[in-house]
């Protein structure tokens, strides 16, 4: 492959993953514009957000096994039309419940097409060095699309261009995902490898079991008491599913989470790590919000311009992981854990400072939480890769892309009910003193610090493990491009409006 088209295959995968973390965060802060031309209740507003998280995490695993037999180009190509098109539907939306429909499709198409990425990335670039230098980029643009779904988003509200409102924010999607299709020419076919059919069964189950455990987890204490019905249904469904699993396999067949990938040498902590990383990024994402908007006041816009370090940061950390890597023995992420831990613990300091004092001081702690990050999830991505052989690599990131959903998920209910639980009020409510605001954010950067050091504390125990230093290789060896997939992130609203 010529080094031109190269790096316009690799410009229209990355676009497709920009396009992913964009939309994970774009309607946080369009929200309230698209509750008032809509004429769309609250809990509408939360479905908006939630229906894209729900679809994503429930169809990702499907979607990266699909990648495996089908081939990962016409995959992603058909996730990449499907996306576009959903796009579409969302921005031409006339009410609320004909958007949080197209959102759930649109996370569907999300789910196939996000899988495909890496995998496509390895066959793209067969030189190591040039691999690791693509993966680099690769989590770099992760970084530039939380910054562009958080603030570019709200300029975009804000410019109200053509007089559409939010609208523009969701249909961006639209030409960007038409000039994919029109480089799609240049992506190398992937031969696939898998020959037993799709596990149709464990699909569905799974499709029911993580929107069953997912929605009242999104939704958090706040949302309706009955969504709370799912996780007894989650749990008798995931019951099911791992025996149909067992059995599955047990006959010769080919299930959907294969157990040689599940209890491959590290791979149990490799996904706790990824939970507990995950919960801390959305917990920290939610109560920097809420304490900005609600304890010092800031407007929507400018709250959401806050987290623009926090994505540079990021993007620093990922571009900068192979020197770091070099110059240390101890694996960064347990550095970029570590890192990320003593800043939580520094914020809540920070807050106890003057009112007109903090701002430059919490665009320094969400900077350095933004680098500690980045420094944790491209080596975090390869070494679960790097535990399973090339042709499970498609389960094995499917499994840890459903693992980071949940943590973002579970990071969200459990910073929001600590908050609100220590601030005694509800983030919004007229009357609250600013020192409650204060003290609320400090005791959940307390929390969030404390899972912030059991994920490092996990990578310490990864590293110990026999055969880590292969499976923590900066990306796992090209010759086998059909079968490798990674964790989005961020592909999630983590971000509600608080009033």
């Amino acid at each position: 492959m010529s080094e031109r088209r190269e790096r316009l295959g690799l410009g229209a995968l990355l676009a497709a993953t920009f396009m992913t973390q964009v939309d994970g965060f774009v309607v946080n802060v369009a929200s309230p514009s698209i509750q008032s031309d809509l004429d769309a209740g609250f809990d509408q507003i939360q479905f908006v957000g939630a229906a894209y998280v729900i679809a994503f995490g429930a169809l990702m695993v499907t979607g990266a096994r699909l990648g495996d037999r089908v081939g990962h180009r016409t995959v992603f190509l058909w996730g990449v039309a499907g996306f576009t098109l959903t796009s579409l539907l969302c921005g031409i939306a006339l009410d609320a419940e004909l958007l949080i429909v197209a959102r759930f499709l649109q996370g569907a198409t999300a789910a196939f097409m996000a899988p495909q990425v890496l995998a496509i990335i390895r066959a793209t670039v067969p030189d190591p060095d040039r691999l690791a230098k693509a993966i680099s980029v690769y989590g770099v643009v992760i970084g530039l699309g939380v910054i562009s779904g958080i603030a570019g988003g709200g300029l975009i509200v804000e410019a109200d261009i053509a007089g559409l409102g939010w609208r523009p924010a969701l249909l961006v999607n639209v030409p960007v995902g038409i000039a994919i299709l029109a480089l799609g020419g240049l992506l190398p076919r992937t031969v696939p490898k898998a020959s037993h059919r799709l596990d149709l069964a464990g699909a569905a189950l799974t499709i029911v079991a993580a929107p069953a455990l997912l929605v009242p987890l999104v939704f958090g204490p706040g949302g309706p008491a009955w969504l709370w019905l799912g996780v007894p249904v989650a749990l008798v469904v995931s019951v099911v599913l791992v025996n149909q699993q067992r059995r599955l396999h047990r006959d010769g067949g080919d299930p959907l989470f294969p157990p040689r990938v599940v209890t491959a040498p590290g791979m149990r902590l490799s996904l706790l790590t990824v939970l507990a990383l995950f919960a801390t990024n959305s917990g920290l994402f939610l109560v920097f919000t809420y304490y900005l908007q609600t304890g010092l006041r800031f407007t929507p816009l400018t709250a959401a311009l806050m987290f623009v370090p926090l994505g540079i940061g990021f993007s620093l950390g990922s571009a900068a992981n192979r020197r770091v890597g070099r110059l240390v023995s101890t694996p960064t992420p347990v550095w970029g854990c570590g890192l990320l831990a003593a800043v939580l613990v520094a914020s809540a300091a920070v807050v106890q400072a003057p009112e007109s004092t903090q701002a430059p001081m919490l665009v320094a702690v969400v900077t350095l939480a933004g680098f500690g990050q980045g420094l944790v999830v491209s080596p975090l991505v390869a070494g679960i890769l790097g535990r399973v052989r090339p042709a499970e690599a498609g389960a094995a990131s499917g499994m840890a892309t459903t693992v980071t959903q949940f943590g973002l998920a579970l990071g969200v209910a459990v910073a929001g009910v600590w908050y609100r639980t220590v601030l005694g009020a509800t983030p919004g409510d007229p009357g609250v003193p600013f020192a409650d605001h204060a003290t609320a954010f400090a005791a959940t950067a307390l929390l969030l610090a404390a899972s912030a050091t059991c994920a490092g504390l996990v990578s310490v125990r990864l590293h110990h493990l026999p055969g880590a230093k292969a499976a923590a290789a900066t990306v796992p060896a090209p010759a086998e491009p059909e079968g490798a997939a990674a964790p989005t992130p961020v592909a999630m609203s983590t971000i509600r409006r608080t009033g």
